[in-house]
């Protein structure tokens, strides 16, 4: 029996290719219900949402289907389908062949280094024009696509194929046009020149001008296929039927088999919380055979892991299988501690693969349960539910305490939020989250504050003289004691500390944390009987408090870093954009065929801009966004800032 091997389906939403991996099932002889998009999400929205897998038998090995989602939010999908797939198959609307995610596939199928097949699918609808959607494709994919067939046409109608290695009809009876067999005789020759380059032996019957056998060519469009230097064009319809044959007989013969050896190696590439199985790893076998029993190692946690459960796909659905070999691709069940993209083996000693790129989080929102009751679940369902997707992120912010919630952009938020909802029984709602601003000072300034508190018997005193100064950027907090001659004993020096550390969580201008400041005690007088640790901690609070009203406090803001990949047209909208937010421009460089534009931005006017650079660009560039440094908010901004804060706490 033939090798597993995996086929990832992508391309932009509504090209046809859950429609199409449904028909390649049936094809092939699955019987059952097929259903790829299962989810109630996916159901309700007529989209898909998640990477689906479907499996049949076909001329006698095992071929897996891996459908990814056509919208850009739900890129990570894609990564997970490609790092477990032999071949990509990037689906093009016949009617709009390069569309935004087409574009955008194709990019990540070429960074992972993916062999690949083209299908223009909806070859059955009026308007279209092969020779023009194979021109759009060539210029836009950059790659060397070479039909396999050329489309039958008779008007508007779609009669079928013809063959360009057969030279034979395809899915239609009756006479090929002339002008089609002398425009096929031209396309074959070159293809066959094409393919031979991949065999040198075929290089010299080509220029012997020597007929190719059917295998000789089979062949070594094979090994091209593999080797990424050429990528077959095929054509049909999921719809009616056409080309399905012939797409699934392709990716039987062109599909690259896997390669590896006994020692056992597993790529988690996707996890999943299914309703009745509970959480699933799915993993693609690289090395070896796994099965139920078998104790494994996960190469990056080092944590010792015992395979429970082992699900096979027949068509879409789960199937006890009690084991898996090289090339397949299984869910695992039962087993705690791994994360997307984990190595798993036998062997400790065995080399881990390397991570897979998902792009990370760009766009944030604060959500906010809708009941006491809804507070108490939503932060463990939502850890469980983020831990299965690398492009979502969940955590409190430590000085807003707001819970952020961060994707790629609000549609995938709301999906969250609505399988929070019909899943989980927990209503949430999202905001703007507030900006997490830090406080400092500019100057040197020093102040002193006597503690006293007579309230019979034992009472409080404690005075303390502080110094604070600036520090640099990120430089945090500094402490010293710089007293001299016992004038406040060793025990108490503790409590100055903590006083300071204390009145550094919330400045004096808006509340906010306190950073970057040197604070020494140099002064101060203590009572051998009403001095406490205590008395000094609160005299200390609040002569930082006196100090930093005199040392120019002032605001910063988080300032972020942008890399925006984008085609060449939009540069200058984008560049334009980014000043009005109070950007800097880093520099630009060219990468593939696009601009990289990177600049830092201040937090506070990119809190949206996952939305107005959709809306700018058609959707058509990217951008990943990291924190880098704080600094100064300008001075009319801080003060509407300190206004709204102070307002804030009125309000409250």
């Amino acid at each position: 029996m033939a090798k597993a091997r995996t086929i990832c389906f992508v391309g932009h939403s509504g090209s046809g290719k859950t429609k199409l991996a449904g028909t390649l099932l049936s094809q092939a002889g699955v019987k059952d219900e097929i259903a790829f998009d299962q989810s109630p999400e996916e159901k309700r929205r007529g989209y898909s949402i998640d990477l689906a897998i479907g499996a049949c038998t076909y001329q006698g090995g095992p071929l897996n289907l891996l459908v990814t989602p056509g919208l850009g939010e739900f890129v990570e999908e894609i990564y997970k389908g490609m790092e477990a797939a032999d071949l990509v198959v990037l689906v093009a609307n016949a009617e709009k062949p390069v569309e935004v995610v087409t574009e955008q596939a194709w990019e990540i199928r070429s960074r992972m280094g993916k062999p690949a097949l083209v299908f223009v699918n909806m070859m059955d609808k009026p308007n279209v024009n092969p020779d023009k959607v194979l021109s759009e494709l060539r210029e836009a994919l950059g790659a060397k696509l070479w039909p396999l067939q050329l489309p039958v046409r008779e008007g508007e109608k779609f009669l079928g194929l013809y063959d360009l290695i057969e030279e034979k009809p395809v899915g239609f009876s009756g006479e090929v046009p002339a002008d089609l067999k002398a425009k096929s005789a031209e396309v074959r020759a070159e293809l066959l020149e094409e393919v031979a380059t991949f065999d040198d032996a075929l290089v010299e019957k080509v220029l012997a001008d020597e007929p190719l056998t059917g295998e000789e060519v089979a062949a070594a469009l094979k090994q091209g296929v593999a080797e990424g230097g050429i990528v077959p064009v095929l054509w049909g319809s999921a719809e009616t039927g056409q080309g399905i044959p012939q797409l699934l007989e392709a990716l039987a013969s062109l599909t690259p088999e896997p390669t590896g050896d006994d020692q056992v190696r597993l790529r988690v590439f996707s996890l999943a919380i299914d309703p009745y199985l509970g959480k699933l790893a799915y993993v693609r076998v690289l090395g070896g055979k796994v099965a139920e029993g078998d104790s494994l190692v996960n190469l990056r946690s080092g944590e010792k892991l015992q395979v429970r459960d082992v699900y096979a796909f027949r068509g879409t659905k789960l199937e006890k299988s009690g084991s898996a070999e090289l090339g397949e691709v299984v869910a695992l069940g039962k087993l705690d501690g791994v994360a997307l993209g984990d190595t798993l083996a036998a062997s400790p000693e065995v080399e881990p693969l390397p991570e897979i790129p998902f792009p990370k989080p760009v766009f944030s929102r604060a959500i906010v349960p809708k009941s006491q009751a809804d507070d108490e679940k939503m932060s463990m369902v939502l850890r469980d539910l983020v831990a299965t997707k690398a492009t979502l992120d969940f955590q409190r912010d430590p000085v807003t305490k707001e819970a952020i919630l961060s994707g790629m952009g609000d549609v995938q938020l709301d999906v969250l939020a609505e399988r929070l909802r019909t899943r989980y029984q927990v209503e949430v709602e999202f905001r703007v989250p507030k900006i997490p601003y830090r406080e400092t000072i500019r100057k040197t300034a020093q102040a002193q504050y006597r503690h006293k508190k007579q309230t019979g018997g034992r009472g409080q005193f404690g005075e303390v003289h502080l110094r604070i100064e600036p520090l640099p950027r990120g430089a945090g907090f500094e402490f010293a004691d710089e007293t001299k001659g016992g004038v406040i004993p060793g025990q108490f020096i503790p409590g100055v500390e903590k006083g300071v550390r204390e009145a550094m969580q919330e400045g004096i201008l808006a509340g906010y944390p306190v950073v970057d400041v040197k604070a020494a005690v140099f002064y101060g007088q203590y009572h051998p009987v009403d001095s406490s640790e205590l008395s000094f901690k609160i005299a200390a609070r609040e002569c930082f408090k006196l100090a930093a009203q005199q040392a120019e406090p002032t605001l910063l803001e988080p300032i972020m870093h942008l890399a925006v990949t984008t085609p060449e047209a939009f540069t200058g909208d984008i560049i334009s954009d980014l000043n009005s937010r109070r950007g800097r421009i880093l520099g630009m460089e060219s990468q593939g065929g696009k601009t990289v534009i990177r600049a830092e931005v201040p937090l506070a006017e990119v809190m949206s801009y996952a939305l107005d650079l959709k809306s700018l660009t058609q959707g058509r560039a990217t951008f990943q966004m990291e924190f880098v440094r704080y600094d100064y908010v300008p001075a009319q901004l801080q003060e509407k800032v300190v206004a709204q804060a102070k307002a804030g706490k009125d309000e409250s």
